[in-house]
């Protein structure tokens, strides 16, 4: 998780972990400087799922972190798995 290419990239600047059948980490590049290696572009991380709670059955993506580069992205995202899942 913590290895950008353990990720897929589901369109341009969008990586995606997957967690389980409904829920995963999304990372979204933001900005990029092409000369620059990508683990310094700034982005965002998600966690995103279909969820249920109250008897409500529904769909949310939350900021875990915002406009970071992409390497806190990863580092972040791990540290929540371990937090959350593990």
């Amino acid at each position: 998780m913590t290895d950008l290419k353990n990720w897929t990239e589901v369109t341009k600047g969008l990586y995606r972990y997957v967690l389980a059948a409904n829920a995963a980490y999304e990372i979204h590049i933001l900005y990029h400087l092409s000369d620059t290696d990508i683990l310094v572009a700034k982005a965002s991380l998600f966690v995103v799922g279909d969820w249920y709670s109250n008897g409500n059955n529904f769909f949310e993506r939350e900021c875990l972190l915002s406009e970071q580069p992409v390497f806190e992205c990863l580092k972040a995202a791990d540290e929540d798995n371990r937090e959350n899942n593990c």
